[in-house]
């Protein structure tokens, strides 16, 4: 018989307020119909199941998802609707519910006869993949609690440190402990809490590295850290030590009362959700679409994309000191660019706009697009938050369409553009056009249209929205007219005279370089200073933190290696490593060439014990190394080094 002359039945949804159609099946085409889940084997689920009678008896199934789709406020529960439908299909067909159908050895799903199953057959609810229901876990995680980032996957349950349900961190008990920091010969209260909130405090937020990770246990274990912060910068201590090393040894004193608060337990937690998430718990060929509607809904409930709006107070007010942690010598840029975001926040921006645009002017290796990535790992912290255009690729005029995709008609259109599929994913990012003084005039003609619309339309049609994004331009445009500017010699506020002089001839430059309707839609020009000598002493601290890091981090044999750098290296290093035409990158070259590969040529030709401890120093002008004669593994090697 065909469908068009099967009887059809009106029904009335409640839950999503919509007149569906229901076929009434004969008997015998059902069987014929229910021979299509033969191919799964007989391990069939209630919700497979489910998804294929709702796509057989339902002629305006499109239209029912159509129809829900379009409920902005208040929508219908799709595990409502489905149930609601699913009930009234049965009462048309009442053949179908599930205890009237068995499985045959050959797997195949057939009626059940009136004496009940034969030896050859079992019910179709008593095979073992029934009961594993893709919508239960969806019900049991999402309807509960509308606010259900707070629930563990069903996945992780029983994983290490992952309880089934987490506490608000306002809720976590604790103990204070006072803890000796040497360097400033005082103790400080710590909060130790109890290991069995370890996923609460590690699941407030994802860390991108080692020191974010210990800013935020800082932050969190530390009693009253903005008043301890606020009183070694009264002390001056911030200005001879990089914050990143006072950082770090406080979080050691956080981690000896708190021992499981540790970066590699944060990076297994989060590998934990990430593995979770990933898992595909769906029944494995739905064969309709609502069954891909309710993945597509689950998985927006799953993975909420995060909003500017949603950024907490506190943050917002930390954002400035968190990332002044990391960027050295540049805290007026800093300034500049948190203030525009705060002001964002309580609305203090037309709606659609992006959070804020930045134009950064400075010669290179000073911090600009350091201070890119610390905003948004400090302001967004996702695994997703900055998208970085070369515009050195985009110096042709047809290359602008890689950003927003081919036109309709034209080869890979349907695949969309490279910006907008990224804000598309992630709709809260930083964006950086880096270099945007090479880019072709129709990128700027697109940035133009972001800065006064905050929207593009894509090569597919669809109208992606920046009204999330943070709007990061870099340049060096303007570095030759500051290098004609003199030193000035005198008196009085001459430092801030000069770099006044070095900004109106940058100001000058830009103006030439850009049209005027593009800086004017710019929220601000940010000038990032060159560094001085105390800017470089303290990143060259950083560098030489960081090399001791990595050697935690690297899972060799030498992971344990103890590093210690007397006064000797810090000097000698900003004596080689320095040039002023490219900043601080030269630092890390000359660290490289005059530690890093000398000290691994050392210890692969030194028989030494993987914990040994090695003194860096310089003699001669050259680096040296002193090596503890007591972690050497032979005798004969301890005689070498104490001839």
């Amino acid at each position: 018989m065909s469908e068009s002359n099967y009887k059809v039945h009106k029904e009335w949804v409640q839950e999503a307020e919509f007149e569906i159609l229901i076929l009434s099946i004969p008997r015998e085409d059902i069987e014929d119909k229910l021979a299509y889940l033969a191919r799964d084997k007989g391990s069939i689920t209630r919700s497979f199941f489910e998804d294929f009678v709702i796509a057989t008896c339902v002629a305006n199934i499109n239209q029912l998802l159509f129809h829900i789709k379009q409920q902005q406020i208040n929508p219908p529960s799709l595990m409502n609707v489905r149930a609601e439908v699913m009930a009234l299909i049965l009462v048309v067909n009442p053949i179908l519910d599930p205890e009237n159908l068995v499985i045959n050895r050959n797997a195949v799903v057939k009626i059940k006869e009136e004496t009940g199953p034969t030896e050859d057959q079992r019910l179709l609810t008593d095979n073992k993949a029934w009961n594993i229901s893709y919508y239960d876990e969806v019900v049991e995680k999402h309807n509960g609690d509308p606010n259900s980032d707070q629930k563990i996957p069903a996945k992780a349950k029983g994983k290490k440190g992952l309880p089934s349900e987490m506490k608000n961190m306002e809720e976590l008990e604790f103990e204070i402990q006072k803890q000796w920091w040497k360097r400033i010969n005082k103790y400080i209260k710590v909060k130790q809490f109890k290991e069995e909130d370890m996923a609460t405090i590690l699941s407030q937020r994802y860390f991108h590295n080692r020191s974010s990770f210990q800013t935020y246990i800082v932050s969190v274990c530390v009693v009253d850290s903005e008043d301890l912060f606020v009183m070694l910068d009264n002390m001056g201590i911030p200005s001879r030590v990089a914050p990143p090393i006072l950082m770090h040894e406080v979080y050691e004193l956080c981690k000896d009362a708190n021992p499981f608060l540790t970066y590699e337990n944060a990076s297994e937690f989060t590998d934990n959700l990430a593995e979770d998430e990933s898992d595909d718990n769906t029944p494995r060929r739905a064969p309709n679409r609502m069954a891909s509607h309710a993945r597509q809904q689950t998985s927006k409930k799953k993975q909420p994309k995060k909003k500017f709006k949603d950024v907490p107070k506190a943050d917002l007010l930390r954002l400035a000191s968190a990332m002044k942690v990391f960027v050295i010598g540049q805290d007026e840029a800093i300034d500049n660019v948190v203030e525009a975001v705060q002001r964002a926040s309580i609305g203090l921006k037309e709606p659609n706009k992006p959070i804020g645009s930045f134009l950064f002017a400075g010669r290179t290796g000073i911090g600009k697009t350091l201070t890119t990535k610390v905003l948004a790992d400090e302001l967004i912290k996702d695994r997703n938050n900055l998208v970085n255009i070369d515009c050195s690729e985009y110096s042709a005029d047809h290359e602008y369409a890689k950003l927003i995709g081919a036109p309709s008609g034209y080869v890979g259109h349907e695949q969309g553009g490279i910006l907008t599929n990224a804000i598309i994913e992630s709709p809260f990012s930083v964006i950086v056009f880096d270099e945007v003084e090479k880019a072709s005039h129709k990128v700027h003609e697109l940035m133009l249209q972001i800065l006064e619309e905050g929207r593009l339309t894509d090569g597919k049609g669809q109208k992606v929205s920046f009204k999330d994004c943070v709007l990061i331009m870099t340049s060096n445009v303007g570095v030759g007219e500051v290098d004609e500017v003199k030193k000035t010699i005198g008196f009085g506020d001459v430092a801030k005279l000069t770099d006044d002089r070095k900004n109106r001839a940058i100001n000058k430059a830009i103006k030439k370089k850009f049209k005027p309707e593009f800086l004017n839609r710019i929220d601000a020009i940010v000038h990032f200073n060159g560094l001085k000598k105390e800017d470089y002493m303290r990143i060259i601290d950083l560098e030489l933190y960081k090399l001791t890091e990595n050697l935690k981090v690297n899972d060799t044999e030498y992971k344990d290696l103890a590093l210690e750098f007397d006064k000797k290296v810090r000097n000698f290093i900003y004596k080689e490593g320095i040039d002023e035409d490219f900043g601080a990158r030269p630092l890390k070259r000359c660290i490289e060439k005059e530690i890093s590969n000398t000290l691994s040529s050392a210890l692969l030709r030194e028989d030494i014990v993987p914990n040994a401890k090695v003194i860096v120093t310089v003699k001669k002008g050259k680096m040296a190394f002193k090596f503890d004669t007591e972690f050497f593994k032979t005798e004969e090697h301890k005689e070498m080094v104490a001839e």
